[in-house]
């Protein structure tokens, strides 16, 4: 799997529960806790999935990161190819 859906995959664990998954704001320290990489490499991966309309990111007080609709379809079936391996 390409890195840059591992993070893709580790915004989708972060919100998958929430009633309105599109909506959390996530902030980066959620997905520097879980993924344990350098801020830098993350926010490029960010970037490279926002590209792909997976993510979109606000600068309120700090960086929010919302998963889209589409970045929740490719999570999971990134999710489901694990499972088939």
């Amino acid at each position: 799997m390409e890195p840059r859906y591992q993070a893709l995959r580790t915004l989708y664990d972060i919100v998958k529960n929430d009633p309105q998954p599109t909506t959390y704001p996530c902030r980066p320290r959620e997905i520097i806790l879980r993924l344990m990489l350098d801020w830098n490499i993350i926010a490029d991966y960010l970037h490279e999935l926002k590209e792909e309309n997976f993510v979109v990111t606000k600068q309120l007080d700090t960086l929010v990161i919302n998963i889209t609709a589409a970045g929740i379809e490719k999570a999971v079936a990134l999710t489901r190819e694990k499972k088939m391996i």
